[in-house]
């Protein structure tokens, strides 16, 4: 299974937005799938999974649909849960801000078609079986369990300490990686506390409740703060935990 980062900067090197492209035709999110992909590299993704409908996970998703709008032929596949895409509905498609779901259509195709999902219930997408599992944060979202036949992959999206999903992640022995929300620097533990996402303190006390031996890529670094981060990752002397770096590509 292949993995990488969307960029989302000039650089490149930070992730400011959120976009996880997996095996080119699947997009976990989409912050920058309008931004750090080619259009040939965007016309190649064929699902996208919403995992909540903060601002950074779906940025370019009214930009990436009418940057593409002569070119898809086929709906693109939305999942989110009915609450995210009502969210989108209302606040992000409509007339005041972008254009309505119900003229996003070219010579009568309609350009995204809406699959719901729910916390538990696992489907299909690209060849892929995905499980979403609900996490701690701020609003409704949901990580995810994605698997092939041969490996599974983790990823946590915006989150704080949690319990369920490293429950369900028990089960899974083909778990190849785990893609977990590193947002803030130690100083900044308590903002990530507050904002229920995670700082390298908050995480080593979640190492525990993981898979052992399985390698912690650290994900939504905050641009301002990634070399911060780093720094203090490399100063645990943990081989386990990576941070990734936006843009390469990974296969497991």
């Amino acid at each position: 299974m292949k993995f990488r980062i969307v960029p989302s900067t000039a650089d490149g090197r930070v992730q400011l937005l959120t976009t996880y492209l997996i095996n080119d035709t699947l997009a976990i999110d989409a912050g920058a799938i309008a931004i750090g992909l080619s259009s040939e590299e965007q016309l190649r993704i064929r699902s996208i999974i919403i995992t909540h409908a903060h601002l950074d996970h779906i940025f370019s998703l009214p930009l990436y649909l009418t940057d593409m709008f002569e070119e898809i032929r086929e709906p693109v596949m939305i999942y989110a849960t009915r609450s995210d895409f009502d969210a989108l509905r209302r606040h992000i498609f409509n007339t005041r801000v972008w254009i309505t779901m119900d003229t996003m259509k070219n010579d009568g195709v309609s350009l995204i078609s809406y699959q719901p999902i729910k916390s538990g219930q696992s489907f299909f997408t690209e060849g892929l079986k995905v499980t979403p599992v609900q996490v701690t944060h701020t609003v409704l979202t949901h990580g995810l369990i994605v698997e092939d036949d041969r490996s599974a992959l983790l990823f946590t999206s915006d989150t704080g300490p949690t319990e369920r999903i490293w429950q369900v992640a028990r089960d899974c022995d083909k778990l190849r990686a785990i893609f977990i929300d590193l947002s803030f620097p130690n100083r900044m533990t308590e903002l990530a506390r507050v904002s229920q996402h995670h700082s390298p303190a908050t995480l080593l006390d979640e190492m525990s409740k993981m898979n052992p031996d399985t390698p912690i890529y650290a994900v939504h670094v905050k641009a301002a703060y990634r070399d911060q981060i780093v720094e203090e990752i490399a100063s645990l002397n943990n081989r386990r935990i990576i941070v990734a770096e936006v843009g390469r590509e990974y296969e497991f």
